[in-house]
This record gives C-alpha cells, sequence and structure tokens, in this order.
C-alpha cells in the first residue's frame, strides 16, 4: 500500500495551512485552486491533561460517511473508557476544525455525550507544528513552531467504571478543486493523544449520487492520465471491502495513528472533470 496520506492529501492539508495559519506540510502550487472540507479531525484531549498521553483510552470510532455530489453527511461514534480506577476523570475534548478561505464550511453539526446532545464552545488553541504532544486552549508559547487554530470543546466526565459514547453528527462540504474533481478527508491522527492504541476503527462509506467506478484509487483502473489526477482516494482499493456499487467499509484494529502511518486518514477522491481528461 502507498504510505499515507499521498502527495494530494499533503497538498490539500497545506491548503488548509496556507488559509487558517495550519501548515502541516510542503505547499503546492496549485493550493489557491483546492478546497478541503472542514471537520475532518477526530477529538483529542486539549485539557485536563497531565502528561503528553490522557488517561483515557479510545476503545472504538465508527465513522458513517455519506459521500454526496457536492456535500457529505458525516456521523462519528467514539467509545472511551478511562484508565483510572478509583475516581473519575474530566476533561474537555476539542474537535480542531481549520475554516479559513480554502477550507469549506460545516453546514451543520450536532455533538452529543452518552447519547444526550450537548453545546460544543468555540476555543482559541495551538499544536505544535511537527503534531507531537497534545494540543493546548489558550496563547501559544512564543518562539516555538506551532499552529493556531480553534476548537469546538466539550467537557466530559469519565468515571472509572463505564465507557462513555461521544458522537459527533454533520454535514459538510465536500472539497475539490478547479479540475472538478471532489474530496472528502477525515484524519485519525490526532487519536494519537489517547492512551495506549485505538482498539478499532470502522469506516462506512456510503456514496450519494456516486457509483464505485467514479472514485479514484491507485491500484483501480485509471480512467485519467495520472498526472492529471494527481490526487487519490486512500486507502487503496484492494483494502476496502465492497459491499456494492455505492457502499464500501474499512476496519483497523490496535492501531496507533502517531506512528502508524498507513493508519493515520482515510481520503476519498473523484476523478477529475471530463474537460481536464484530454489534456496530456
Amino acid at each position: 500500500m502507498t504510505p499515507f496520506p499521498p502527495f494530494s492529501a499533503i497538498r490539500e492539508r497545506f491548503s488548509v495551512a496556507a488559509a487558517a495559519a495550519a501548515a502541516l506540510v510542503i505547499q503546492s502550487a496549485t493550493a489557491n485552486d483546492t478546497a478541503v472540507n472542514a471537520a475532518a479531525y477526530g477529538p483529542e484531549p486539549v485539557a485536563g491533561l497531565n502528561g503528553e498521553e490522557s488517561v483515557i483510552r479510545m476503545e472504538s470510532e465508527k465513522i458513517d460517511i455519506t459521500f454526496g455530489r457536492e456535500e457529505s453527511k458525516v456521523h462519528c461514534r467514539f467509545v472511551f473508557r478511562s484508565g483510572e480506577k478509583s475516581r473519575e476523570v474530566k476533561q474537555v475534548l476539542g474537535f480542531p476544525d481549520h475554516e479559513g478561505n480554502d477550507v469549506n464550511a460545516i453546514i451543520r453539526m450536532v455533538t452529543k455525550v452518552d447519547g444526550k446532545e450537548v453545546a460544543s464552545q468555540k476555543q482559541s488553541g495551538w499544536f505544535r507544528m511537527d503534531r507531537e504532544g497534545p494540543a493546548t486552549l489558550g496563547a501559544a508559547p512564543e518562539g516555538e513552531d506551532t499552529v493556531k487554530t480553534e476548537f469546538h470543546t466539550v467537557p466530559v466526565t469519565f468515571p472509572p467504571d463505564r465507557d462513555v459514547v461521544v458522537e459527533r453528527i454533520y454535514t459538510v462540504a465536500n472539497g475539490g478543486s478547479v479540475r472538478g474533481d471532489k474530496t472528502f478527508y477525515y484524519t485519525t491522527r490526532t487519536g494519537g493523544v489517547w492512551r495506549g492504541t485505538i482498539g478499532r476503527a470502522e469506516f462506512t462509506v456510503t456514496l450519494d449520487g456516486w457509483t464505485m467506478d467514479e472514485l479514484a484509487f491507485e491500484d483501480g483502473p485509471q480512467t485519467v492520465a495520472p498526472r492529471i489526477q494527481a490526487g487519490f482516494s486512500s486507502p487503496n482499493k484492494s483494502e476496502w471491502t465492497i459491499e456494492s456499487p455505492t457502499r464500501m467499509t474499512l476496519v483497523w484494529k490496535n492501531f496507533e495513528p502517531a506512528v502508524h502511518q498507513t493508519r493515520q486518514g482515510i481520503r476519498l477522491a473523484t476523478w477529475v472533470g471530463k474537460d481536464w481528461r484530454t489534456l496530456r
């Protein structure tokens, strides 16, 4: 499998950086022609930590994506379990959301804790440019390579004797470029700050208005010349279970997204528009 993320995903992530001061990797010359979806990041603890890693483990995450022609509907369900056996732990969960000129906005969003809807608060914070260590609320320290960002935060209490379920349900405009391709990106890398490994991640993609043949994969039939296409879905098609022409699933088990590069996220990308396919 090609290491994650592909070059096009790197380019899009820097497009976020250029607009929202969230530079993570190298810049592409076409950054201004590309927009990415917001809400591409999972939750991470941004307050209540004692050290580099939370005492809370993410037992599982289930990400259901309905990938439409112009927007995607996403239902994320995270199951957490505290490593403390004798006391409750209070931490603030933050969903980093870069919202700039090159980032398509969140259209609707609902957050739930143990099935009950809760209001999230938008707060400013920062993380290290190399993405090592936890994200933090407040002003960034002077003289360090940091990235400022906004977080949608929710305070959560984790008891010592049961799971806590956090859900995030949202609709977001798809990413894409002037070439007519549409993209959706979701990263698990923010889960690297939770205790130990992530026990299980399950992704379900339902195509709404697309068919499987319209997704661009490196290991599938090449509808467009690769240098024209440039951006592909990831992981490769061979890693997904194709259940129908409009539905596919993917499961990862017991992985550490901070270091397992092939487990740091998924990307959906369609072929570029027909006008671009004639270029060679």
